[in-house]
Protein backbone atom coordinates (compact mmCIF):
# COMPACT_ATOMS: atom_id res chain seq x y z
CA UNK A 1 0.00 0.00 0.00
CA UNK A 2 1.50 3.51 -1.12
CA UNK A 3 1.23 6.74 1.28
CA UNK A 4 -1.42 7.94 -0.47
CA UNK A 5 -3.79 5.27 -0.14
CA UNK A 6 -3.05 4.66 3.47
CA UNK A 7 -3.60 8.53 3.87
CA UNK A 8 -7.20 7.93 2.32
CA UNK A 9 -7.69 4.49 4.81
CA UNK A 10 -6.81 6.87 7.81
CA UNK A 11 -9.38 9.75 6.64
CA UNK A 12 -11.74 7.20 6.32
CA UNK A 13 -11.83 6.38 10.20
CA UNK A 14 -10.05 9.27 11.79
CA UNK A 15 -12.01 12.78 11.78
CA UNK A 16 -9.68 16.02 11.40
CA UNK A 17 -7.75 17.10 13.84
CA UNK A 18 -8.22 13.78 16.52
CA UNK A 19 -4.64 13.14 17.62
CA UNK A 20 -3.42 9.67 17.49
CA UNK A 21 -3.12 8.28 21.11
CA UNK A 22 -0.23 6.35 22.45
CA UNK A 23 -1.08 2.47 22.65
CA UNK A 24 -1.85 1.87 26.38
CA UNK A 25 0.04 0.09 28.46
CA UNK A 26 -2.94 -2.33 29.35
CA UNK A 27 -2.59 -3.67 25.80
CA UNK A 28 1.56 -3.86 25.65
CA UNK A 29 3.25 -7.46 26.22
CA UNK A 30 3.84 -8.41 29.19
CA UNK A 31 7.34 -10.25 28.34
CA UNK A 32 10.48 -8.90 29.97
CA UNK A 33 13.17 -7.00 27.54
CA UNK A 34 14.54 -9.11 24.45
CA UNK A 35 17.80 -10.62 24.47
CA UNK A 36 18.25 -11.49 20.27
CA UNK A 37 16.05 -10.47 17.55
CA UNK A 38 14.48 -13.10 15.42
CA UNK A 39 15.06 -13.48 11.97
CA UNK A 40 12.53 -14.81 10.52
CA UNK A 41 9.23 -13.58 9.32
CA UNK A 42 5.47 -13.86 10.92
CA UNK A 43 2.09 -13.48 8.64
CA UNK A 44 -1.09 -13.41 10.25
CA UNK A 45 -4.06 -13.59 7.96
CA UNK A 46 -6.70 -11.32 9.10
CA UNK A 47 -6.65 -7.49 10.13
CA UNK A 48 -9.40 -7.96 12.34
CA UNK A 49 -8.85 -6.70 16.09
CA UNK A 50 -6.60 -9.93 17.12
CA UNK A 51 -4.62 -9.92 13.60
CA UNK A 52 -4.03 -5.38 14.62
CA UNK A 53 -3.16 -6.57 18.15
CA UNK A 54 -0.70 -9.22 17.15
CA UNK A 55 1.14 -7.55 14.95
CA UNK A 56 1.09 -4.47 17.18
CA UNK A 57 2.87 -6.90 19.56
CA UNK A 58 5.39 -8.16 17.20
CA UNK A 59 6.27 -5.29 15.51
CA UNK A 60 7.16 -3.96 18.93
CA UNK A 61 9.75 -6.35 19.00
CA UNK A 62 11.25 -5.86 15.65
CA UNK A 63 10.49 -8.87 13.68
CA UNK A 64 9.48 -8.77 10.66
CA UNK A 65 5.35 -9.17 10.28
CA UNK A 66 3.08 -8.67 7.43
CA UNK A 67 -0.91 -8.93 7.32
CA UNK A 68 -3.19 -10.47 4.46
CA UNK A 69 -6.27 -8.91 4.83
CA UNK A 70 -8.93 -10.78 1.95
CA UNK A 71 -10.93 -7.04 1.87
CA UNK A 72 -10.14 -4.00 1.23
CA UNK A 73 -10.86 -2.41 4.84
CA UNK A 74 -9.18 -3.64 8.90
CA UNK A 75 -11.64 -4.06 11.40
CA UNK A 76 -12.75 -7.33 10.25
CA UNK A 77 -16.15 -7.80 12.40
CA UNK A 78 -15.74 -4.25 14.03
CA UNK A 79 -17.50 -2.59 11.39
CA UNK A 80 -19.39 0.94 10.67
CA UNK A 81 -22.18 2.30 8.49
CA UNK A 82 -20.73 4.94 6.77
CA UNK A 83 -23.83 6.62 5.89
CA UNK A 84 -25.44 7.27 8.46
CA UNK A 85 -24.68 10.39 10.59
CA UNK A 86 -26.69 11.37 13.51
CA UNK A 87 -24.66 8.89 15.82
CA UNK A 88 -21.94 5.45 15.19
CA UNK A 89 -23.68 3.58 14.09
CA UNK A 90 -21.77 -0.06 13.84
CA UNK A 91 -23.27 -2.94 11.83
CA UNK A 92 -20.14 -5.18 13.35
CA UNK A 93 -19.60 -5.13 17.24
CA UNK A 94 -21.79 -2.30 19.03
CA UNK A 95 -21.43 -3.00 22.76
CA UNK A 96 -18.12 -2.85 24.95
CA UNK A 97 -19.07 -5.71 27.17
CA UNK A 98 -17.77 -4.95 31.06
CA UNK A 99 -15.77 -2.16 32.51
CA UNK A 100 -12.46 -4.05 33.37
CA UNK A 101 -10.73 -5.62 30.37
CA UNK A 102 -8.16 -3.88 27.88
CA UNK A 103 -11.39 -2.88 25.25
CA UNK A 104 -12.85 -1.11 27.88
CA UNK A 105 -9.76 0.64 28.79
CA UNK A 106 -8.24 1.13 25.34
CA UNK A 107 -11.37 3.07 24.31
CA UNK A 108 -12.23 5.04 27.36
CA UNK A 109 -8.24 6.15 27.23
CA UNK A 110 -8.35 7.45 23.73
CA UNK A 111 -10.56 9.99 25.39
CA UNK A 112 -13.48 8.91 23.93
CA UNK A 113 -16.83 8.98 25.99
CA UNK A 114 -18.51 5.85 27.06
CA UNK A 115 -21.97 5.01 27.51
CA UNK A 116 -23.52 3.58 29.77
CA UNK A 117 -26.73 1.73 28.53
CA UNK A 118 -29.38 1.26 31.29
CA UNK A 119 -31.10 -1.90 31.45
CA UNK A 120 -34.27 -0.92 31.18
CA UNK A 121 -36.11 -3.44 28.99
CA UNK A 122 -39.57 -3.59 27.72
CA UNK A 123 -41.26 -6.96 27.37
CA UNK A 124 -43.91 -7.83 24.88
CA UNK A 125 -46.37 -10.09 27.52
CA UNK A 126 -49.69 -11.45 27.13
CA UNK A 127 -50.40 -9.19 24.42
CA UNK A 128 -49.00 -5.98 25.61
CA UNK A 129 -45.86 -4.09 26.15
CA UNK A 130 -44.88 -4.04 29.83
CA UNK A 131 -41.65 -3.00 31.68
CA UNK A 132 -40.05 -5.33 34.59
CA UNK A 133 -41.44 -3.55 37.60
CA UNK A 134 -45.01 -3.88 35.82
CA UNK A 135 -44.18 -7.72 35.52
CA UNK A 136 -42.91 -7.88 39.20
CA UNK A 137 -46.03 -9.86 40.27
CA UNK A 138 -46.10 -12.12 37.60
CA UNK A 139 -44.88 -15.34 38.74
CA UNK A 140 -43.79 -17.08 35.49
CA UNK A 141 -41.70 -13.96 34.60
CA UNK A 142 -39.98 -13.62 37.56
CA UNK A 143 -39.33 -17.49 37.33
CA UNK A 144 -37.65 -16.86 33.69
CA UNK A 145 -35.53 -13.73 35.26
CA UNK A 146 -34.64 -16.02 38.03
CA UNK A 147 -33.43 -18.89 35.63
CA UNK A 148 -31.49 -16.42 33.78
CA UNK A 149 -29.44 -15.03 37.25
CA UNK A 150 -29.01 -18.66 37.98
CA UNK A 151 -27.19 -20.09 34.91
CA UNK A 152 -23.95 -19.23 36.64
CA UNK A 153 -24.61 -21.95 38.46
CA UNK A 154 -26.09 -24.97 36.33
CA UNK A 155 -25.42 -28.06 37.49
CA UNK A 156 -27.19 -30.26 35.41
CA UNK A 157 -26.15 -32.00 32.82
CA UNK A 158 -24.98 -30.58 28.96
CA UNK A 159 -28.06 -29.90 27.20
CA UNK A 160 -29.61 -26.81 24.84
CA UNK A 161 -30.34 -23.86 26.83
CA UNK A 162 -33.82 -24.50 25.02
CA UNK A 163 -33.90 -28.16 26.73
CA UNK A 164 -32.99 -26.38 30.05
CA UNK A 165 -35.53 -24.07 29.97
CA UNK A 166 -38.30 -26.80 29.18
CA UNK A 167 -36.58 -28.75 32.06
CA UNK A 168 -37.26 -25.45 34.04
CA UNK A 169 -41.13 -25.32 32.99
CA UNK A 170 -40.77 -22.10 31.83
CA UNK A 171 -44.01 -21.15 29.74
CA UNK A 172 -43.72 -21.37 26.43
CA UNK A 173 -44.94 -17.65 26.08
CA UNK A 174 -41.84 -16.55 28.12
CA UNK A 175 -39.47 -18.71 26.84
CA UNK A 176 -38.46 -16.02 24.27
CA UNK A 177 -37.14 -13.55 27.06
CA UNK A 178 -34.88 -16.25 28.04
CA UNK A 179 -33.61 -16.56 24.41
CA UNK A 180 -33.15 -12.63 23.64
CA UNK A 181 -31.58 -12.05 26.93
CA UNK A 182 -29.22 -15.32 27.02
CA UNK A 183 -28.41 -16.97 23.73
CA UNK A 184 -29.23 -13.71 21.25
CA UNK A 185 -25.75 -11.44 22.80
CA UNK A 186 -24.39 -14.41 22.15
CA UNK A 187 -24.92 -14.93 18.49
CA UNK A 188 -26.72 -17.91 18.72
CA UNK A 189 -30.74 -19.04 19.23
CA UNK A 190 -30.83 -21.22 22.50
CA UNK A 191 -32.03 -24.28 20.54
CA UNK A 192 -28.16 -24.70 19.23
CA UNK A 193 -26.01 -22.84 22.72
CA UNK A 194 -25.02 -25.10 25.38
CA UNK A 195 -26.04 -23.81 29.00
CA UNK A 196 -22.82 -25.53 30.79
CA UNK A 197 -20.86 -23.47 28.23
CA UNK A 198 -22.52 -20.48 28.99
CA UNK A 199 -22.23 -21.42 32.73
CA UNK A 200 -18.46 -21.80 32.33
CA UNK A 201 -18.26 -18.84 30.62
CA UNK A 202 -20.04 -16.68 33.25
CA UNK A 203 -18.03 -18.27 35.68
CA UNK A 204 -14.67 -17.45 34.01
CA UNK A 205 -15.73 -13.83 33.48
CA UNK A 206 -13.47 -11.22 34.87
CA UNK A 207 -13.81 -8.87 32.59
CA UNK A 208 -16.28 -6.44 34.44
CA UNK A 209 -19.78 -5.11 34.46
CA UNK A 210 -22.23 -3.04 32.11
CA UNK A 211 -22.83 -2.18 28.60
CA UNK A 212 -21.45 0.53 26.79
CA UNK A 213 -21.59 2.52 23.69
CA UNK A 214 -18.92 4.66 22.06
CA UNK A 215 -20.60 8.04 22.23
CA UNK A 216 -18.83 10.31 19.61
CA UNK A 217 -16.64 7.95 17.55
CA UNK A 218 -17.14 4.63 15.28
CA UNK A 219 -15.36 1.71 16.86
CA UNK A 220 -13.38 1.24 13.43
CA UNK A 221 -11.77 4.97 14.42
CA UNK A 222 -10.62 3.63 17.60
CA UNK A 223 -8.73 1.45 16.04
CA UNK A 224 -7.56 3.62 12.94
CA UNK A 225 -6.15 5.78 16.17
CA UNK A 226 -4.49 2.85 17.81
CA UNK A 227 -3.12 0.69 15.50
CA UNK A 228 -1.64 3.62 12.79
CA UNK A 229 1.30 2.18 12.42
CA UNK A 230 0.21 -1.35 11.54
CA UNK A 231 -1.49 -0.01 9.15
CA UNK A 232 1.13 0.27 6.48
CA UNK A 233 1.72 -3.86 6.97
CA UNK A 234 -1.29 -4.85 5.55
CA UNK A 235 -1.90 -6.29 2.14
CA UNK A 236 -5.68 -5.75 1.78
CA UNK A 237 -7.77 -7.63 -1.13
CA UNK A 238 -5.32 -10.87 -0.31
CA UNK A 239 -7.74 -13.39 0.47
CA UNK A 240 -5.36 -17.07 1.53
CA UNK A 241 -6.49 -19.76 -0.36
CA UNK A 242 -4.13 -22.18 0.32
CA UNK A 243 -2.03 -23.01 3.29
CA UNK A 244 1.38 -25.62 2.53
CA UNK A 245 3.31 -26.07 5.64
CA UNK A 246 5.39 -29.25 4.06
CA UNK A 247 8.54 -27.92 4.44
CA UNK A 248 10.17 -27.25 7.52
CA UNK A 249 12.32 -24.26 6.80
CA UNK A 250 8.78 -22.01 5.73
CA UNK A 251 5.54 -21.83 5.11
CA UNK A 252 3.73 -20.92 1.50
CA UNK A 253 0.63 -18.79 1.09
CA UNK A 254 -1.57 -19.06 -2.36
CA UNK A 255 -4.04 -16.28 -2.92
CA UNK A 256 -6.89 -15.83 -4.55
CA UNK A 257 -5.13 -13.77 -6.65
CA UNK A 258 -2.32 -16.58 -7.59
CA UNK A 259 -0.14 -14.58 -5.12
CA UNK A 260 2.11 -16.53 -3.05
CA UNK A 261 3.75 -15.48 0.56
CA UNK A 262 6.36 -16.75 2.31
CA UNK A 263 6.79 -16.82 6.08
CA UNK A 264 8.63 -19.12 8.79
CA UNK A 265 6.00 -18.81 11.34
CA UNK A 266 1.92 -18.08 10.79
CA UNK A 267 -0.93 -16.81 13.22
CA UNK A 268 -4.28 -17.34 11.75
CA UNK A 269 -7.32 -15.11 13.08
CA UNK A 270 -9.85 -15.50 10.61
CA UNK A 271 -13.46 -16.49 11.56
CA UNK A 272 -14.32 -19.43 12.58
CA UNK A 273 -17.14 -19.87 10.24
CA UNK A 274 -14.62 -19.82 7.17
CA UNK A 275 -12.49 -22.24 8.05
CA UNK A 276 -15.19 -24.87 8.87
CA UNK A 277 -16.34 -23.74 5.52
CA UNK A 278 -13.34 -25.10 4.10
CA UNK A 279 -12.26 -21.86 2.33
CA UNK A 280 -8.51 -22.45 3.32
CA UNK A 281 -7.18 -25.37 2.51
CA UNK A 282 -3.94 -27.16 4.52
CA UNK A 283 -0.97 -28.79 3.23
CA UNK A 284 -0.76 -31.64 5.06
CA UNK A 285 -4.21 -31.62 6.78
CA UNK A 286 -4.56 -29.94 9.86
CA UNK A 287 -4.59 -32.37 12.69
CA UNK A 288 -7.98 -33.96 13.65
CA UNK A 289 -7.73 -32.45 17.04
CA UNK A 290 -7.48 -29.11 15.56
CA UNK A 291 -10.03 -30.22 12.92
CA UNK A 292 -12.92 -31.69 15.72
CA UNK A 293 -12.39 -28.86 17.94
CA UNK A 294 -13.30 -26.10 15.54
CA UNK A 295 -16.81 -28.75 15.38
CA UNK A 296 -17.43 -28.94 18.66
CA UNK A 297 -17.79 -24.45 18.97
CA UNK A 298 -20.59 -22.80 16.57
CA UNK A 299 -20.85 -19.67 14.74
CA UNK A 300 -24.43 -18.95 13.27
CA UNK A 301 -26.17 -16.70 11.02
CA UNK A 302 -26.87 -13.26 12.01
CA UNK A 303 -27.82 -9.91 11.09
CA UNK A 304 -28.52 -6.48 12.38
CA UNK A 305 -31.33 -4.36 10.71
CA UNK A 306 -31.64 -1.06 11.66
CA UNK A 307 -35.14 0.95 11.79
CA UNK A 308 -35.25 4.42 11.45
CA UNK A 309 -38.30 6.03 12.75
CA UNK A 310 -39.49 9.82 12.67
CA UNK A 311 -40.92 9.60 16.68
CA UNK A 312 -39.85 7.82 19.31
CA UNK A 313 -43.13 5.65 20.47
CA UNK A 314 -41.53 2.73 22.39
CA UNK A 315 -40.29 4.99 25.21
CA UNK A 316 -36.77 6.92 25.21
CA UNK A 317 -35.82 5.48 28.18
CA UNK A 318 -35.87 2.03 27.03
CA UNK A 319 -33.07 0.32 26.30
CA UNK A 320 -34.20 -2.96 24.12
CA UNK A 321 -37.32 -4.34 23.37
CA UNK A 322 -37.94 -8.84 23.67
CA UNK A 323 -40.75 -9.94 21.29
CA UNK A 324 -41.70 -13.44 20.35
CA UNK A 325 -41.10 -12.07 16.83
CA UNK A 326 -38.44 -12.17 14.06
CA UNK A 327 -36.23 -10.23 16.14
CA UNK A 328 -35.88 -11.50 20.07
CA UNK A 329 -34.27 -8.12 20.50
CA UNK A 330 -34.43 -4.87 19.36
CA UNK A 331 -32.04 -2.54 21.09
CA UNK A 332 -32.39 1.50 21.19
CA UNK A 333 -29.02 1.83 18.99
CA UNK A 334 -29.31 5.99 19.81
CA UNK A 335 -29.88 5.49 23.64
CA UNK A 336 -27.56 8.27 25.35
CA UNK A 337 -26.32 8.73 21.75
CA UNK A 338 -28.51 10.65 19.88
CA UNK A 339 -31.08 13.53 21.05
CA UNK A 340 -33.65 12.56 19.03
CA UNK A 341 -33.16 8.42 19.84
CA UNK A 342 -35.29 7.22 17.11
CA UNK A 343 -33.37 4.03 15.79
CA UNK A 344 -34.12 0.70 16.90
CA UNK A 345 -31.46 -2.32 15.82
CA UNK A 346 -32.83 -5.88 15.67
CA UNK A 347 -30.66 -8.49 16.38
CA UNK A 348 -31.11 -11.36 14.21
CA UNK A 349 -29.43 -14.99 14.87
CA UNK A 350 -29.00 -18.38 14.11
CA UNK A 351 -32.09 -20.25 12.48
CA UNK A 352 -33.98 -17.04 13.49
CA UNK A 353 -31.80 -15.27 10.70
CA UNK A 354 -31.82 -18.55 8.46
CA UNK A 355 -35.58 -18.50 8.19
CA UNK A 356 -35.21 -14.68 6.51
CA UNK A 357 -32.04 -15.59 4.05
CA UNK A 358 -33.96 -16.19 1.42
CA UNK A 359 -35.65 -12.91 1.57
CA UNK A 360 -35.15 -9.12 0.19
CA UNK A 361 -34.23 -6.47 2.34
CA UNK A 362 -37.68 -4.62 2.28
CA UNK A 363 -39.11 -8.25 2.90
CA UNK A 364 -37.11 -8.86 6.19
CA UNK A 365 -37.65 -4.77 6.82
CA UNK A 366 -41.86 -5.22 6.35
CA UNK A 367 -41.58 -8.47 8.78
CA UNK A 368 -40.00 -6.64 11.30
CA UNK A 369 -42.33 -3.65 11.00
CA UNK A 370 -45.35 -6.25 11.53
CA UNK A 371 -43.89 -7.42 14.51
CA UNK A 372 -43.33 -4.29 16.10
CA UNK A 373 -46.91 -2.90 15.30
CA UNK A 374 -48.57 -5.85 16.97
CA UNK A 375 -46.56 -4.46 20.18
CA UNK A 376 -47.37 -0.37 19.03
CA UNK A 377 -50.85 -0.92 17.63
CA UNK A 378 -49.43 -0.05 14.20
CA UNK A 379 -47.28 2.96 15.09
CA UNK A 380 -44.19 1.79 13.84
CA UNK A 381 -45.11 1.39 10.42
CA UNK A 382 -46.89 4.70 10.61
CA UNK A 383 -43.99 6.30 11.98
CA UNK A 384 -41.00 4.45 9.78
CA UNK A 385 -38.68 6.12 7.64
CA UNK A 386 -36.82 4.31 5.14
CA UNK A 387 -34.30 5.87 4.03
CA UNK A 388 -31.75 5.28 7.04
CA UNK A 389 -33.05 2.15 7.22
CA UNK A 390 -30.99 -0.92 6.48
CA UNK A 391 -30.13 -4.54 6.46
CA UNK A 392 -26.81 -6.09 7.21
CA UNK A 393 -26.48 -9.51 6.71
CA UNK A 394 -22.88 -11.22 8.37
CA UNK A 395 -23.68 -15.02 6.66
CA UNK A 396 -23.59 -12.79 3.34
CA UNK A 397 -20.23 -11.54 3.97
CA UNK A 398 -18.04 -14.29 2.66
CA UNK A 399 -15.10 -13.52 4.68
CA UNK A 400 -16.98 -13.54 7.76
CA UNK A 401 -19.92 -16.30 7.22
CA UNK A 402 -21.64 -15.37 10.54
CA UNK A 403 -21.22 -13.42 13.72
CA UNK A 404 -19.60 -14.88 16.75
CA UNK A 405 -18.84 -18.26 17.80
CA UNK A 406 -20.40 -19.83 21.23
CA UNK A 407 -20.14 -22.72 22.91
CA UNK A 408 -21.99 -25.62 21.90
CA UNK A 409 -22.94 -28.85 23.74
CA UNK A 410 -20.16 -31.05 24.17
CA UNK A 411 -18.08 -28.69 23.51
CA UNK A 412 -16.09 -28.02 26.57
CA UNK A 413 -12.49 -27.60 25.97
CA UNK A 414 -13.34 -27.08 22.51
CA UNK A 415 -11.79 -23.85 22.40
CA UNK A 416 -8.07 -24.61 24.21
CA UNK A 417 -8.10 -27.70 21.52
CA UNK A 418 -8.46 -25.08 19.10
CA UNK A 419 -5.74 -22.99 20.01
CA UNK A 420 -3.00 -25.32 20.32
CA UNK A 421 -0.14 -24.21 17.94
CA UNK A 422 0.33 -27.22 14.77
CA UNK A 423 3.79 -27.89 14.39
CA UNK A 424 5.13 -24.76 16.03
CA UNK A 425 4.87 -23.26 13.05
CA UNK A 426 0.93 -22.52 12.84
CA UNK A 427 -0.45 -20.25 15.77
CA UNK A 428 -4.35 -19.96 16.28
CA UNK A 429 -5.87 -16.06 17.74
CA UNK A 430 -9.92 -15.03 17.22
CA UNK A 431 -12.68 -14.94 19.59
CA UNK A 432 -13.44 -18.29 19.01
CA UNK A 433 -10.05 -19.43 20.66
CA UNK A 434 -10.27 -16.45 24.21
CA UNK A 435 -10.00 -18.63 26.79
CA UNK A 436 -11.33 -16.69 30.12
CA UNK A 437 -14.72 -16.57 29.41
CA UNK A 438 -14.98 -13.81 26.76
CA UNK A 439 -15.56 -15.91 23.61
CA UNK A 440 -17.48 -13.63 20.75
CA UNK A 441 -16.30 -10.48 22.02
CA UNK A 442 -13.26 -7.64 20.92
CA UNK A 443 -11.62 -8.40 24.24
CA UNK A 444 -11.91 -11.87 23.99
CA UNK A 445 -9.97 -11.18 20.45
CA UNK A 446 -7.49 -9.26 22.05
CA UNK A 447 -6.52 -11.91 24.71
CA UNK A 448 -6.01 -14.38 22.26
CA UNK A 449 -3.89 -12.73 20.19
CA UNK A 450 -1.70 -11.78 23.08
CA UNK A 451 -1.58 -16.15 23.84
CA UNK A 452 -0.79 -16.38 20.42
CA UNK A 453 2.40 -13.94 20.62
CA UNK A 454 3.44 -15.23 24.06
CA UNK A 455 3.55 -19.18 22.35
CA UNK A 456 4.95 -17.63 19.44
CA UNK A 457 7.62 -15.89 21.56
CA UNK A 458 8.51 -18.43 23.54
CA UNK A 459 9.81 -20.35 20.62
CA UNK A 460 11.12 -17.97 18.19
CA UNK A 461 12.87 -15.50 20.68
CA UNK A 462 15.61 -16.24 24.17
CA UNK A 463 13.79 -13.90 26.27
Amino acid sequence: MNRRELLQRLAYVVPAGMMFPSLLQSCAPKDPPLKSVYDGKVIIIGAGISGLHAAKLIKDQNIDVEILEATSLFGGRIKVNPDFGDFPLEQGADFIYGNNNPWYSTVEGTGISLVEIPKNPIYFVDGQAKTESELSSNVDFQNAQSFINNIVNWSGPDLTLENAVVSAQIPQNLRFIVEGEVATPRGATYNSISIKGISENLSLWNDGDGRFFSQNQTLVQVLGNIYNTILPLIKFDTPVTNIDYNDPTKIVLTDANGGTHECTKLIITVPLAVLKAGDINFSPSLPVGTTAAWNRIGMAAGMKVTLSFFVNFWNKQASSIYTDGYAREYYAAGLGRSNSNKVLTATIMGSQADALAGKTDEEIINLLLADLDTVYDGQASHQFNMEESYVFDWSKQPYAKGVMSYPLVSGTGAAQAMAIPVDDKIFWAGEATALNGNEGTVQGGIESAERAVAELFDLILDL
